[in-house]
């Protein structure tokens, strides 16, 4: 475990770019007229203000933006403001998520502008995670139907894993009854090295608007193991250890209990939906991982 860390720190510090990051700070990071940076220029929660050239990417979470320079690369703002002033200059995209944008006469964009007052279908999906009270167009309702169309697929795809593979989630539910602190331990720690391995790439694709459908894709990659670690858990908690799943009532109620509270929470925060699906998947995608995928039972459950 300490050599995977170690691996996973040294992995960090190799792929992430030269990238500035401030947290808590009051003042703006500036990039002053007649300065370059040669990388990518990012911060939480602190403005940025470009009056000389950035060669990258452009991005800040929580905080506003004002170009009065040159960015080679794209110009993303979640839930802050951007000015792109007469004299700016972008050669990529620029993405408002939640905050006010406005170009001044003589302004040039290479690229695409999106903004949430445009009602742009990617724009209004970050709303979901990173609204902007009083300005997100994304409310309670566009929440609440987000929700239920996760909770649809959610329920659809549990059924569909236990009606094709019966036996696998026959045996990886009887090795989470047998095993279940190992499995949950096994399962947590799965999600937690996944979550530090995957953070560098996610910093890196959210830090443009090209990367982002990239990162969509690749979060919902991520998805398929804890869907079929949510089966595992249903079938565990409909029937007892060694019966074979069918898709009876019982097995129906438990997966459709299982995703209405996931549903619940995620039509009151999306975030924590969503990190309550991981808990719940996580004690089953280790019985998973325990039973080498549903092939073989451990041989301290046998």
């Amino acid at each position: 475990m300490r050599r995977a860390l170690i691996l996973i720190a040294a992995l960090t510090l190799l792929v992430l770019p030269r990238i500035v990051l401030a947290q808590g700070q009051e003042h703006a990071l500036i990039v002053a007229a007649g300065e370059r940076v040669a990388g990518d220029v990012a911060t939480v929660t602190r403005d940025i203000r470009v009056d000389g050239q950035v060669d990258g990417d452009v991005t800040s979470w929580s905080g506003a933006i004002r170009v009065a320079g040159s960015v080679r690369g794209d110009v993303v703002s979640y839930s802050g403001p951007i000015v792109v002033t007469a004299s700016g200059r972008v050669g990529g995209h620029v993405l408002a998520s939640g905050g006010a944008l406005r170009l001044e006469p003589g302004a040039v964009i290479a690229g695409q502008v999106i903004r949430s007052e445009g009602g742009g279908a990617l724009a209004s999906l970050l709303d979901l995670f990173s609204p902007s009270a009083g300005v997100s167009a994304v409310g309670p309702l566009g929440r609440t139907l987000f929700g239920a169309g996760v909770g649809v697929l959610l329920l659809a795809f549990c059924l569909l894993l236990i009606a094709l593979w019966p036996r696998r989630i026959q045996i990886a539910s009887t090795a989470l009854w047998s095993l279940p602190a190992r499995a949950l331990a096994l399962g947590l720690l799965t999600t937690l090295v996944a979550g530090l391995a995957l953070l560098p790439l996610s910093a890196l694709l959210v830090a443009s608007v090209v990367g982002l459908p990239l990162l969509l894709a690749l979060l919902a990659l991520a998805l398929a193991p804890y869907i079929y670690g949510l089966a595992v858990l249903a079938h565990a908690a409909a029937t007892r250890p060694g019966r074979s799943p069918a898709l009876g009532g019982t097995t129906i109620g438990a997966a459709l209990l299982l995703v209405l509270l996931i549903v619940a929470v995620m039509a009151w925060t999306p975030l924590w939906g969503l990190a309550l699906f991981y808990a719940l998947a996580s004690p089953g995608l280790g019985a998973v991982i325990l039973s080498r995928g549903g092939l073989r039972l451990p041989l301290a459950a046998q």
